[in-house]
Order: C-alpha cells, then sequence, then structure tokens
C-alpha cells in the first residue's frame, strides 16, 4: 500500500464508513474514495471481464487463465454470451462448466496472452478491512468495509433458490403414487391459471423436460424469467372416463405474487440478484453493488483479490465468496469436474 493512500484512508476512517459508488452530491469525501482505490485496484481490473447475455449487461467476471478462461456468476448465463475486456475487445463465449452449491461458471474465449487474476490463499478478508469491487474502467464501482468475515448460511439463507425466475404457480399433492407429480392446486391469476391447467392434472413434461418429482420443477425454472413462454404437457382424466388425455398447455411465466415483508424492504433500495442464497460459506460487505456488477474480484488495501462477490443479497448488504471457497472449486471447474447444465438457456453464438 502507497504512503499517500494509507494516509488517505487513515482520514476517512476517521468519520463514518460510507460505500455507495454514487454517493450524494456534495459530499466530496463519498466521491473520493473510489478514486483512492484506484492505484491499488489497478492490477485486479486488468483481470475483470464484462459478461453481456443478449447484448445487454448481466455481470461481471474475473479471468483467470492466459488463454482465456474466465470465472464469473453462473444463475446471470442465458441466451448469447459475449465478453468484453478492459481494452474495449468482444469475444462470444463457450460455456464450460457450472459449480451449482457457490453459483460459479467457467466461461472460455478465443483470446490468449491475458492477465489473469491471481486469487488470494488461504483466509485474507477480516471484518472491519476496506475493500474495493473492481469493473473494467479504472475506478472501482464501489468501496466499503467488511462487516463480516467468511461465514456459513442456515436456514432460509442456506437453500438455493433464485428469487427471480418465472412463477408458474401451482402447489403439488403432499403424497402421490411414484413418478407422478400431481397439481393439488393453481393460484388465481398466475401463469398455470391463465395457461388452463388444473388441480388434479398430472405433469408430464416442461419445456420437453420430463419431470423425476415435484423437487425437480423449481430447479428447471431456476433457467427461466418472468415473460419467459414455455410448454407444459400434462396428463387429465375426465370425468366419466377411466383414461387420461394428454394435453399441451403455452404458458407466459409470471413474477412471484408473494414476497417476505424483508424481500419488500430490501426491493425498495434496488434490485436484488436473482440466485441470493445457498451458497457454502460468504463475506459479507457494504458495499452497493448491483446485481450486474456481480461475479468480479473484491481487492483489499493490498490490491489482493480476496473474493468474487456473488449477490446483492439485500439493500446495503453484498456477499462474496472467499479466496478458500473459489480457489478448490475453480481447480475443479478447470478439470471437468462440473459440467455446463444440459438445461441452460445459454446459447451458442453460432445458433
Amino acid at each position: 500500500m502507497t504512503l499517500r493512500l494509507l494516509v488517505l484512508i487513515s482520514a476517512f476512517a476517521a468519520g463514518p464508513a460510507v460505500s455507495q459508488a454514487a454517493p450524494p452530491t456534495g459530499d466530496r469525501g463519498k466521491r473520493l474514495l473510489p478514486k483512492i482505490f484506484e492505484e491499488v485496484a489497478q492490477p485486479a481490473v486488468v483481470s475483470t471481464a464484462r459478461i453481456q447475455s443478449d447484448g445487454k449487461d448481466a455481470a461481471l467476471g474475473l479471468i483467470v487463465t492466459k488463454t482465456g478462461h474466465i470465472l464469473t456468476k453462473g444463475s446471470e448465463l442465458r441466451g448469447v454470451i459475449t465478453v468484453k475486456l478492459q481494452d474495449g475487445t468482444s469475444y462470444d463465449a463457450e460455456y464450460v462448466g457450472y459449480h451449482k452449491p457457490t453459483d460459479l461458471a467457467l466461461l472460455k474465449i478465443d483470446a490468449d496472452d491475458l492477465v489473469p487474476g491471481k486469487i488470494a490463499a488461504g483466509k485474507t478478508a477480516e471484518p472491519g478491512s476496506w475493500v474495493a469491487v473492481t469493473g473494467i474502467t479504472s475506478e472501482p464501482i464501489a468501496v466499503g468495509i467488511i462487516s463480516s468475515g467468511p461465514r456459513k448460511l442456515y436456514g432460509e439463507e442456506s437453500r438455493i433458490e433464485n428469487a427471480n425466475k418465472g412463477y408458474i404457480g401451482i402447489r403439488f399433492e403432499s403424497a402421490t403414487d411414484e413418478g407422478k407429480v400431481v397439481i393439488a392446486e393453481v393460484v388465481k391469476g398466475a401463469a398455470a391459471d391463465k395457461g388452463g391447467l388444473k388441480a388434479g392434472d398430472v405433469i408430464l413434461e416442461v419445456a420437453g423436460v420430463k419431470l423425476k418429482n415435484r423437487d425437480s420443477l423449481p430447479e428447471l425454472l431456476d433457467n427461466y424469467k418472468p415473460g419467459d413462454k414455455l410448454t407444459v404437457l400434462v396428463a387429465r382424466k375426465k370425468k366419466g372416463e377411466d383414461e387420461p388425455e394428454e394435453l399441451s398447455f403455452k404458458l407466459t411465466l409470471s413474477p412471484r405474487s408473494e414476497m417476505s415483508r424483508g424481500d419488500m424492504q430490501n426491493v425498495f433500495g434496488g434490485e436484488l440478484s436473482g440466485r441470493r442464497a445457498g451458497f457454502p460459506t460468504v463475506i459479507q460487505h457494504d458495499t452497493i453493488v448491483l446485481p450486474r456488477d456481480c461475479g468480479g474480484p473484491l481487492v483489499d488495501l493490498e490490491g489482493r483479490i480476496v473474493g468474487l462477490n456473488i449477490a446483492r443479497a439485500g439493500r446495503v448488504e453484498t456477499w462474496a465468496l472467499p479466496a478458500e471457497v473459489i480457489n478448490p472449486v475453480l481447480k475443479d471447474l478447470k478439470d471437468g469436474k462440473y459440467p455446463a447444465p444440459k438445461n441452460s438457456k445459454v446459447k451458442s453464438s453460432k445458433e
């Protein structure tokens, strides 16, 4: 750390901690914080990439090999994926692998002589430490403080679920014959209701995928967002007939109609990440990072990459995967242990 940076950070530390990337007009201190971090964050910046889905910003990523491998947030990947580097060049990306517990995905672009980011070894993220979130510009996206060191998630926070996925609006029977997925209730006004599904229907396929059990539907819907259309094949038994009839229905998925009070309060502070729970271990920091800016490096005052931002989990709460979680998963992804999911919504640029 340079002497200039140490002196300036010490001066700011004497006042209240601030982390907004776009602070209020007139507060000069808040505006200067990202500028102060430019020097130490620069090595991570050159290893940061912008990930786009169908031409729109979806996430950030970390270059991890000089030959074009990039680590990013997998649940944001859909459509045709392109990667934009700091020098402005863009590449079509191949979806190489995905590790669901961490939501880390590995991409590959046809490039060489890139500058890979060096992820810190061991536990380096300490509560109270200053950190910066890097993008592909020289100035960090946000600066803040680690409020909680690596910790495990429990209860609702430990469940893997995409909160922004498409919503069908059905409830299943609690006990059914083996192999049957039976609708117990259709939520009024939801996609299933508008599309024509009824209680008692046995779901056979969704989007061409056969359902093994009722738990497989939520997992399949992780790849769909509100507004997406899909086809549901059901078996429906008509009154007075012994054999059910197979019927096909086209549904337009809707947003979730029910949210907890906590979710509502958080949303008032801005958009949250769709997948924002179920991670094995996280670092919590107080920077405001938009969902499209997750997936990139979190650096400390020494310029070390201590984590990868994985979710905006609350109004002023961002989670990052710590280095000790990332490194072994990255190795397994490179080794092909976790291939890209077959039901992924990611398309080849040639399609």
